[in-house]
């Protein structure tokens, strides 16, 4: 009998699924908290916080929208709309969100043609993880000003969220021609690709992203995410991509340059694991779910994976041991793991 093979979905909920033995199972993440799902799995959407509207100090008196340009000196209505965003960028600046979401508003109803006002609300969404409302705000800014860069990048972050990926994707290729030279943006389009099995693409511009951020040099800080984490996202989804593309060996070389530079990330090596484990190379597979276990000793799939790993080369003690082991961790899946052992 065929053993089957989990795959994984989901972050904070994690799903298990069995497999036939001869399905080519694409890595899933696993981390959960700050990394979003990703169905090839491993990596994520680099995010960076959006920064406020810029408040207008220089006496010129353009809104956002670029649409008033008093003569003769800032008219008062001018001043007011600079100092109601002021006042939002303060209150979200303080985590003050329903007082900067009413701010915002606000200035969107006295200037309906300030792109500000709008991103600005956009923003207030997306710390809320109202992605939906936030596209919106987004495209509304865009419409009002489709010059207004600041706009782009956030709004394609909340269409993936959203899972609205060839939209996000084609915002992602408008936002290249703001910065071409941007990692965030390559990294984020080859997760797309990812996920809407445009793996060549996906390949393409995932190396372009490790290339952008070099081997060696100044880090690169997008919030709370260093160079070396985006690095890996990068090579992670170098490695989805190959996965996608059958390209076994290739993916497992990305993987574990992924794990080299993350060593303490869990999910590389999981990934890295199931790679392998299409690959049929179940003796690096079984390590690398080894390695998996020390970093996250409760990780239920790490014990069930590795389980299956260990009847594919037919030793069913080490696979019993799993199923021990898993038995005060998940007992759900450990009766899986019983069952597909023990046929």
């Amino acid at each position: 009998m065929r053993n089957p093979l989990v795959l994984l979905v989901g972050t904070a909920l994690v799903l298990a699924l069995t497999l036939p033995f001869g399905f080519h199972a694409q890595a899933q993440d696993i981390t959960g908290g700050g990394v979003l799902r990703d169905i090839t799995g491993g990596a994520a959407l680099i995010f960076r916080a959006p920064q406020n509207p810029t408040v207008n100090t220089s006496g010129q008196g353009t809104l956002g929208g670029g649409k008033v340009k008093p003569r003769g000196g800032v008219k008062p209505a001018v001043r007011q709309q600079d100092k109601i965003i002021a006042r939002a960028n303060a209150a979200r600046s303080a985590s003050k969100t329903r007082e900067a979401e009413e701010q915002y508003q606000l200035a969107a109803k006295i200037a309906p043609d300030d792109a500000r006002a709008h991103a600005g609300l956009g923003n207030v969404y997306v710390d809320q993880g109202r992605f939906a409302d936030a596209v919106t705000a987004y495209q509304q800014a865009i419409k009002v000003k489709p010059d207004y860069s600041a706009a782009y990048l956030p709004l394609a972050f909340s269409l993936a969220r959203l899972n609205r990926y060839p939209e996000s994707i084609a915002v992602y290729q408008q936002t290249l021609k703001f910065d071409p030279s941007s990692p965030e943006v390559y990294n984020n389009l080859s997760f797309a690709y990812n996920y809407t099995d445009r793996y060549q693409e996906a390949v393409d511009a995932s190396q372009r992203a490790i290339q952008l951020l070099g081997e060696t040099g100044e880090a690169f800080k997008l919030g709370f995410q260093e160079r070396n984490e985006i690095r890996s996202y990068a090579y992670k989804n170098l490695g989805n991509a190959y996965n996608g593309m059958k390209r076994y060996d290739e993916a497992a070389n990305a993987l574990k340059k992924a794990a080299e530079i993350e060593p303490k990330n869990a999910s590389a090596h999981f990934n890295l694991g199931l790679t392998l484990y299409n690959a049929h190379r179940y003796s690096e597979a079984i390590e690398s779910y080894k390695e998996v276990i020390k970093l996250r000793p409760n990780l239920a799939q790490a014990y069930f994976n590795l389980g299956i790993t260990y009847y594919a080369v037919n030793d069913k003690p080490a696979a019993m041991a799993q199923y021990e082991a898993l038995k005060g961790i998940d007992a759900t899946m450990a009766k899986q793991l019983y069952d597909s052992i023990k046929q």
